[in-house]
Formats: C-alpha cells, sequence, structure tokens
C-alpha cells in the first residue's frame, strides 16, 4: 500500500499546484493531469492510452524517446522540446522524467513545463540589449561580437573580409537648423539606405552619432568592398525628406581589408576609421581605401 500511497499524495500535490504532470507506462499516458491537458488541448478520455511522443514535434521525436526511460531509478535532466497541441499547434516546452515502481509495474513521471513566453520575452530583451533603439540596427555590443566571430572564422578557414566605418556629410548642419526630431528621422532613414545597400549576411550597424559601420563578409578583395562602398555613396545622392523637410546629406565611407590592412579587430577598425577621414579630407560623398591618398 506504500506507493499507493505514495501515489496518491503526489496526485493531489498536482492537482493543488496545478502541475503538468503524465504517468506513463510502455511509453503511454496512464494519468494526466488537468494541468497537463490543458497545456495539450487533450481530453482525459483522449489522453489515457495516447504514445506521449504523439505529444512532441515530429523532429524531436528520436531524441526525447531516447528520455523517456522507465527503468525504475532512471531520471532525465530538463530536456527541451517541442510540444504539440490537438490543434496541431506547437509550444516550446521543458521536460524531466523520473522512473519508479509503480503500483502495476515500472513507469515513468514526467513533468512539463510550457516556456514559450519566457523564451519570447527572453528573445525581446536580448533584441533590446543589442539594437539601435533609434535605428533597431546592431549596437556597438553586438557588432564587436560579429567582428570577433568572423575574425575567428576567417583565421579558422583563410577567409578574406572587409570593415567600413562610415560618417554623414553634412548631419550636424541639419541637426543644427532643423532640430535632434528631424535628426533622429534622418539617422533612421540612413540605416535603411545602408541595409538596403549592403548584402545578404553582411552586418550594418550604428556605432553612435552619425557613425555607422559594416562587416562585409565573403569579400575576397578591395574591388569587392568598392562595389558595396559605391552603393552606400549613390544611395545618398537623392535628398531625405523628413518632417517635410528636404536634408541633402551625403556620406563618407572608409574601408580596411583583414588581413592586408589588419590582421585584429582594433587595427581593422583603427584603419578604417582613418580611411574614412582620409574620405571627409578629399571633401565627402566618396570611399577611401586604407592606405589610400585623400587626394
Amino acid at each position: 500500500m506504500q506507493p499507493f500511497l505514495a501515489i496518491a499524495g503526489l496526485v493531489a500535490l498536482i492537482k493543488r499546484r496545478e502541475l503538468a504532470v503524465a504517468v506513463l507506462r510502455g511509453a503511454r499516458i496512464t494519468w494526466a493531469s488537468p494541468a497537463l491537458l490543458a497545456m495539450f488541448g487533450l481530453e482525459p478520455k483522449t489522453a489515457t492510452g495516447k504514445r506521449f511522443l504523439d505529444l512532441v514535434a515530429a523532429d524531436d521525436r528520436e531524441m526525447l524517446a531516447r528520455v523517456l526511460d522507465e527503468t525504475p531509478g532512471a531520471e532525465s535532466p530538463v530536456t527541451a522540446f517541442r510540444g504539440m497541441r490537438a490543434d496541431g499547434s506547437l509550444f516550446d516546452g521543458e521536460l524531466a522524467c523520473s522512473a519508479f515502481e509503480l503500483p502495476g509495474g515500472a513507469g515513468a513521471v514526467v513533468t512539463v513545463n510550457d516556456v514559450t513566453e519566457p523564451r519570447r520575452a527572453l528573445t525581446r530583451l536580448s533584441h533590446f540589449a543589442f539594437r539601435d533603439a533609434l535605428t533597431e540596427l546592431p549596437n556597438r555590443a553586438l557588432y564587436f561580437d560579429r567582428l570577433r566571430q568572423v575574425l575567428v572564422d576567417a583565421r579558422r578557414h583563410g577567409n578574406a573580409f572587409a570593415v567600413l566605418v562610415a560618417d554623414l556629410d553634412g548631419f550636424k548642419e541639419v541637426n543644427e537648423r532643423f532640430g535632434h526630431d528631424t535628426g533622429d528621422a534622418l539617422l533612421q532613414v540612413a540605416a535603411k539606405r545602408l541595409r538596403a545597400a549592403s548584402r545578404e549576411g553582411d552586418t550594418v550597424a550604428r556605432l553612435g552619432g552619425d557613425e555607422f559601420s559594416v562587416i562585409l563578409t565573403r569579400t575576397a578583395s578591395a574591388e569587392d568592398a568598392a562595389i558595396v562602398a559605391g552603393r552606400m555613396v549613390h544611395a545618398f545622392d537623392a535628398p531625405v525628406v523628413v518632417a517635410g523637410q528636404s536634408c541633402r546629406v551625403g556620406i563618407s565611407i572608409g574601408i580596411a581589408l583583414y588581413p592586408a590592412n589588419g590582421k585584429d579587430m582594433d587595427s581593422l577598425v583603427a584603419d578604417a576609421d582613418g580611411a574614412m577621414y582620409a574620405a571627409k579630407r578629399a571633401g565627402g560623398k566618396c570611399f577611401k581605401l586604407a592606405g589610400q591618398s585623400a587626394a
């Protein structure tokens, strides 16, 4: 009677705390708590006898089959999986499994948590932590993290890539003449134009103020980088109209190549920054390669 009393006490606790729990025998559900039934959109009659793996997304079933060990004493770590509701919709779940000698034979007690909303909240928090609030571009922290990853990959596989540093020409005058709201709107348009001129897989980031930087992956030569930089310069040929104001701004871009101009993050960014100032001295609205004359 002791195992039965223990299970009865567990059932009472589960009901009181609204835990999503199922008892399995032979990988099939012999009992499910109200919270688990609600989580999967099941009725008690349809749940009993159902294979638990039928409540799991197809791609996760093989992995989870190894977790649902019914050998008495076996315990699984918390395992992430995608649960499938009766209507076919999926949710992010976490599961823990403990096996016991239950009345009638060995079986497993499975506890499930729906972590969809916490994961979404974490994703949103991560998004805001690594995105520039004004332009929604990657911010400085995310930019340097991606640059570090690209550098590691380049060293490992012998790839070349380019770093661009860009600064708007005439932004200060627009900001002073029309105010910060217009200046902010101008930065948002500038971000969209730079994204549109970049390639898939490239990173366009705002480092601060009117300074942007771009990581050009898969860039084998200065000519490849120059094509993208040229598109970015020409993206500002047309005036930017914000809040009824027509603002003419340009952009100055400096280019540094890995490994030709630098073999670490600091030197690459510094060389690209120096080339950007060379473009400024040349009159702006152009790009310069690291080491190239400002003339």
